[in-house]
């Protein structure tokens, strides 16, 4: 494609290339390049990627996409803004996959994303769509999973290019709807630019990430950014940043609670609840029906809340809501119960975060018969202020905090777990113990166990690696459970 077709749509402060220029492909990444690449120069919080402009040339770039005039001999052009011109320029390449579909749906928020896109996906499943799913825990294409780099760094939304090749993809196989979260960071980084969403959805927003925004002000900022591409903005009444969310984006909002009457989706009342899941009255604008669902906890509420508003909004009859929810069994990594037939129970589940925290917390506690065993650890090289709260959240609600490891990434575990103890000393909390390798922390737990009890190995979940200072290596929470209680996963 011809570089000015590339440039489509965007804004060019300076052109010193030819506008015939013929691009064979597209990347922020100098590694990537070969011959007829455009490299787009993305500054980093560190380094400005202008500076590899030579290792991209030698590896076959033709021009190089900047903000400012480059320093080396290269056919340039320059943007304002090349983080946002990245994904229209990855548009264009690929004659704007995005457009192709009949509905995108987007989920932001601190927690609940995975679990909400899962219900979203088994719904127009149910209801005969072929659906595409962008996510923490995999992209599926129908229900074939996309192949990604095992090596490379599984991020929740992709990075511009390997989005619009997902995208493409997607088309190929004649993918309708497309289910995507939305993190933080791709908000914040643009990685969404151009894209409009016919629903956005809000979860929740609870401490985390301040490592990158710094503050939760900037973090709501980064999230609200979702809601300029919607025509319709799905919000958590119950979250304390709904007021303001909902006053400040232009999108139609649609509103749910677990406690308020005056939203349009309300849990009216709770039938039943226990450790097979949970099932309760929902009145919503056109009707009043049963939601059932085999995943517990009051968490699985306003998931499930976010998604028969989301398919209601999209014209879906709540007959079929109704079985596309009954046919989820779980999701992979959130309260997830493994298979060990021992007297006691072992869950695991993906809270890194305070509040996910004292949620499945809550939720363990209310099907309890003996003790409470949390296992957690806190990732490196991430918001540092929410570990001394993990601790105090963990020692509160559980009868023994095991404190170990969790990606320290290129920290110490020691140190990672010595700003946990601040939160579990300050409160004086005596029932907690600390092993810092968290296979044998996981061991431990095992051996520690008696009847009636249940173990919640948190913040890992679906993950099936371990990062720290060496790099990623492969680590099974579950096969360490099984391996450890002597029995063969089938």
């Amino acid at each position: 494609m011809r570089l000015e077709e590339i440039l489509s749509g965007i804004a060019v402060l300076e052109n010193g290339a030819d506008p015939d220029l013929e691009i064979t492909s597209i990347s922020s990444d100098s590694r990537k390049m070969e011959k007829g690449s455009a490299f787009v120069c993305l500054k980093g919080l560190k380094v400005d990627g202008s500076v590899w402009i030579p290792s991209a040339v030698e590896k076959g770039a033709v021009v190089a996409i900047c903000s400012q005039k480059p320093a080396f001999e290269v056919p340039y052009v320059v943007v304002e803004d090349p983080r946002a011109a990245l994904p229209l320029m990855l548009s264009n390449f690929y004659s704007h996959p995005e457009k192709s579909f009949q509905r995108m749906i987007g989920i932001t928020g601190t927690n609940g994303k995975t679990s909400t896109s899962m219900m979203l996906k088994a719904i127009f499943d149910a209801a005969g769509h072929k659906t595409g799913l962008i996510g923490t825990t995999k992209y599926l294409v129908g229900n074939e999973e996309y192949p990604v780099d095992p090596s490379a760094a599984f991020l929740t939304t992709p990075d511009p290019e390997l989005l619009y090749s997902l995208f493409t993809v997607m088309r190929a196989a004649g993918v309708d709807t497309v289910i995507m979260e939305a993190s933080s960071h791709a908000l914040a980084l643009q990685k969404l630019n151009g894209i409009t969403f016919d629903i956005a959805i809000f979860t929740n927003l609870t401490q985390d990430h301040l490592d990158f925004h710094q503050t939760p002000e900037e973090y709501a900022k980064a999230k609200k950014k979702l809601f300029y591409a919607a025509k319709v903005g799905i919000l958590n009444m119950d979250d304390p940043w709904f007021a303001r969310m909902s006053s400040e984006i232009p999108a139609r909002v649609v509103s749910y609670s677990a406690r308020s009457e005056k939203a349009d989706y309300y849990r009216e009342e709770t039938l039943s609840s226990d450790d097979k899941g949970i099932c309760y009255l929902l009145k919503a604008p056109e009707y009043r029906e049963e939601v059932t669902l085999s995943i517990p906890g009051n968490f699985t509420v306003y998931n499930s809340l976010a998604a028969v508003a989301a398919a209601t909004e999209c014209g879906i009859p709540f007959a079929v809501i109704d079985r596309g929810l009954r046919s989820l069994a779980g999701v992979a990594g959130r309260i997830e119960r493994i298979p060990t037939d021992t007297p006691y129970s072992v869950f695991i589940d993906f809270a890194h975060t305070p509040d996910a925290m004292e949620n499945i917390l809550t939720t363990l506690r209310g099907f309890t018969r003996g003790r409470l065993l949390v296992l957690f650890g806190c990732g490196g090289d991430r918001d540092r202020t929410k570990r001394p709260l993990m601790g105090k959240i963990a020692c509160r609600l559980g009868d023994l905090a095991i404190i170990t490891s969790d990606n320290c990434r290129s920290e110490k575990r020691e140190d990672i777990i010595r700003d946990i103890l601040v939160g579990v000393t300050e409160e004086g909390y005596q029932n907690y113990v600390t092993v810092t390798d968290r296979a044998e922390a996981i061991r431990f737990a095992l051996r520690e166990a008696r009847e009636g009890d249940v173990i919640l190995l948190a913040g890992k979940g679906h993950e099936e690696y371990e990062i720290d200072e060496n790099g990623k290596h492969s680590f099974s929470e579950r096969n360490i459970v099984m391996e450890t209680i002597g029995v063969k996963e089938s």
